[in-house]
């Protein structure tokens, strides 16, 4: 099962992308809310916060996630401020949205980086009504007045990202200001760059090879046989955090930004497609002279990964494939996500944002690919395995149709997971991937 910290570590990943420089001292706390009768309905989030960063490590940040059953958080339902670096005076951060079909609770992360003071206070939440008017929905602690200096981040979850810190101190403190008596300052000291490697980022292990008009980036980790990664839609190498070290201890691991995402940037209008992708990666692979490779695709990756073993039988050795479809029907995939898809892109189309312009062909990219024939599977001559979650937004009988169309596939349906195995349960991942590809002959 996730839990809140295991998320913690999505969320710092994602503001990494944006070259968020990581401390010693990051924390993140969490507001949890119940949404789960709300659903459907529009939200209103918000919280005060100022800072007084003490060097260039200091800032602040918030992020929204909402999550569902099994604390599966739900990846669409993702927001984040900007970063806050040093305001001095209080600023509100807001965030509207709708509360997804299937969660549970909503998630607001405080993050605090480096070193300064951080203060947060007013955290509201509002729900629109029927008649369209805003009602505040009252909140445990929301304005920190049940705070004590004993028990500063009362209710408050993941403390234990702060009080495991040594150089991170909570208080409640008073303000004149009657409509701010009590206020959370976290004060955070002696913060040291993080030197921890933070796939996706990494320059001693990352490269760049020009592919068919782009410039690709990949990692590569470890020795022995070679074994490519690839993300899902909108994901980077950073996805597969808890795959590398377990998988460079036996293969030389060779984890790819796939291209618009990451740092394998596209500033192009047309559209994506998956033979595009799976052309890319046979660009790649010949630029470093490799054939007969293993790979592992989860999602659009799983899809790029049929594809490339489709159409060019010898470059692949073993194949895995989690969460993969052929293609964007209602036969593969679960109707709901489809239906969220569509009104998510329908409503970033409506704001018309440049910045948007790779997210859009992203999402238009699934809804209208793949479109793999079943027959061409029976070209691949890899030892494969399909893995799905026994939750997966992908059908299981779709998942069977692809096992079935591919000579000798294995088929592995994981108990009790989802679509996001690969982050929620990786132990569990790890060691199904592995077995395969040490035991499979």
């Amino acid at each position: 099962m996730k839990s809140i910290l295991s998320i913690l570590l999505i969320v710092i990943c994602t503001y990494s992308k944006a070259q968020l420089k990581n401390s010693t001292n990051d924390i993140a706390l969490v507001k949890e809310i119940d949404v789960k009768k709300y659903r459907g309905q529009a939200f209103k989030l918000s919280a005060d916060v100022q800072t007084k960063a003490i060097d260039g490590l200091g800032l602040a940040a918030f992020m929204v996630l909402q999550v569902g059953d099994g604390m599966s958080f739900l990846e669409q339902s993702r927001k984040k401020s900007d970063q806050i670096a040093n305001n001095q005076s209080w600023k509100t951060c807001t965030f509207e949205g709708i509360i997804e079909d299937g969660a549970i609770k909503l998630w607001l992360y405080f993050l605090t980086y480096g070193n300064g003071d951080f203060y947060l206070d007013n955290i509201r939440f509002q729900i629109k009504t029927a008649d369209g008017t805003w009602s505040a929905l009252p909140l445990f602690n929301g304005n920190f007045e049940n705070s004590t200096i004993k028990s500063p981040l009362k209710g408050l979850a993941n403390t234990e990202s702060l009080l495991k810190k040594e150089n991170v101190v909570a208080t409640i403190i008073q303000e004149p200001n009657p409509d701010r008596s009590r206020v959370l300052k976290i004060q955070s000291i002696n913060a040291l760059p993080d030197n921890r490697i933070v796939y996706g980022l990494n320059r001693k292990a990352g490269n760049y090879i020009r592919v068919n008009g782009i410039k690709m980036y990949y990692e590569i980790y470890g020795d022995g046989e070679p074994l490519v990664l690839l993300h899902g839609n909108g994901g980077s190498i950073n996805s597969f955090s808890a795959q590398i070290p377990a998988f460079s201890k036996h293969y030389k691991v060779i984890a790819i930004d796939t291209r618009g995402q990451g740092k394998s940037k596209d500033v192009n209008s047309t559209s994506f497609s998956y033979n595009q992708f799976a052309d890319d990666l046979k660009v790649l692979l010949d630029s470093l002279n490799l054939k007969n490779v293993n790979l592992l695709g989860w999602s659009d990756g799983g899809n790029t990964g049929l594809i490339l073993a489709s159409q060019y039988p010898s470059y692949i050795k073993k194949l895995i494939t989690m969460g993969a479809n052929l293609n964007p029907s209602e036969d593969a995939l679960s109707k709901k996500i489809l239906t969220i898809t569509k009104r998510d892109l329908n409503k970033i189309k409506l704001e018309n944002k440049k910045e948007d312009l790779v997210t859009i062909r992203l999402m238009e990219m699934l809804l209208k690919e793949p479109n793999i024939n079943p027959e061409s599977l029976k070209s691949i001559t890899a030892k494969t395995m399909i893995i799905a979650g026994e939750k997966d937004v992908i059908l299981e009988k779709h998942t069977r149709l692809i096992a079935e169309s591919i000579p000798h596939a294995k088929l592995n349906i994981l108990k009790a997971q989802t679509h996001f195995v690969v982050e929620e349960n990786p132990e569990l991942f790890n060691q199904a991937v592995l077995e395969f590809l040490l035991n499979s002959n």
